[in-house]
């Protein structure tokens, strides 16, 4: 899954202020070290101008310029080489342009050049004052971001400082410092009633690419039987009032049906006692197709309960943003595709 980089979304953002039409195209299959960052499409006079992107945290010292050269070069063969980082100084710029570089920062100077084209904008002399960057962390804040991500497209009149308040378990001005914070990197709009409106795909997108996982300890058993009838005779058992949730492969599939799974993941709030399941302890992960997991992230557990059904059993089921980076983190190819399905159908909630 391709993930925006916070500069790449300001240069956007000023671009189209400036009256560029620039969007990203799908990179397709790509490999070697020189594969663009993304695909950046210029509009020009109704013809699209490819540009190859290379983002970058810190802008380079005229004396690094000789080192991109190759970068340059792998760039080119995909589109016109475009670099972007947080500030272009003038004398940087005029380096980049020489070098043959196109270039582009957050602060809204760029200079974008192709055959019988030439962008050129210079905002600001220096660097703008630091914002934030990446999204809040602390109490609530990754509870929030599920629940705000998880309403769906009707859902928005419910998505209230109180209503999230309650679903995160913090209090009020907790989650309205929180929403702020979100309201800065311009991921929630505010209505004129109080209410929020997640820019969801954006918000996702960046959950994902900075989540830093569930943490807290794991435990690999290993079962006979399919992970799915472990998931339910789990169910059966009335594990849940420990409480318990099912996440990867087994999850996702129960929404989507997209796979045998082969592995299932539980995620509890303390010891469970699993001698009703029939499970061995497995060496490893290698060998393990039961994971349970006792999370410091207890985000993982959605607010409202959320459940899957087998057989008219009710499968008490994960954060679905949760499923989604079990099964990036989990890997292979089936899996990857399956996460952009599950992505696709919580963007498309109605």
């Amino acid at each position: 899954m391709l993930i925006l980089g916070c500069v790449l979304m300001e240069v956007v953002k000023w671009l189209r202020e400036a009256g560029v039409a620039a969007e990203r195209l799908d990179l397709g299959p790509q490999r070697g070290s020189s594969r663009p960052d993304t695909i950046l499409a210029i509009d020009v006079a109704g013809k699209t101008v490819p540009f190859a992107v290379a983002e970058k945290r810190r802008a380079p010292y005229p004396n690094e310029l000789p080192r991109l050269h190759s970068l340059r070069q792998g760039l080119s063969e995909t589109g016109l080489p475009l670099l972007v980082v947080p500030f272009v100084s003038e004398p940087l710029g005029a380096a980049l342009s020489a070098a043959e570089w196109s270039w582009a920062d957050a602060q809204g100077n760029f200079e974008l050049r192709a055959p019988g084209l030439l962008l050129r904008q210079r905002r600001a002399p220096t660097p703008g004052k630091p914002r934030r960057t990446s999204l809040p962390r602390g109490v609530g804040s990754l509870a929030i971001i599920r629940s705000l991500i998880r309403f769906g497209q009707g859902e928005e009149d419910e998505a209230r400082t109180t209503t999230l308040a309650a679903q995160a378990g913090v209090s009020q001005p907790r989650a309205s410092q929180v929403l702020h914070q979100l309201l800065d990197l311009e991921l929630v709009e505010r209505s004129v009633r109080g209410r929020w409106r997640a820019n969801r795909e954006p918000l996702l997108d960046r959950f994902l690419a900075e989540y830093r996982g569930p943490r807290g300890s794991e435990r690999h058993l290993h079962s006979l039987d399919s992970p799915t009838e472990v998931a339910v005779l789990a169910a059966q058992l009335n594990l849940a009032q420990y409480p318990v949730v099912v996440s990867a492969d087994v999850g996702p599939d129960l929404i989507l049906g997209w796979r045998r799974p082969t592995v299932v993941i539980f995620y509890a709030k303390r010891e469970v006692s699993v001698g009703g399941l029939d499970l061995v302890e497995a060496q490893g992960r290698h060998d393990a197709n039961v994971i349970i997991r006792i999370p410091d992230d207890l985000s993982v557990f959605p607010a409202p309960r959320m459940v899957g059904e087998v057989r008219e059993v009710e499968v008490p089921l994960a954060d679905p943003t949760q499923m989604v980076w079990d099964l990036e983190e989990l890997g292979g190819a089936d899996r990857v595709e399956a996460a952009g399905m599950l992505r696709q159908w919580l963007l498309s909630r109605p």
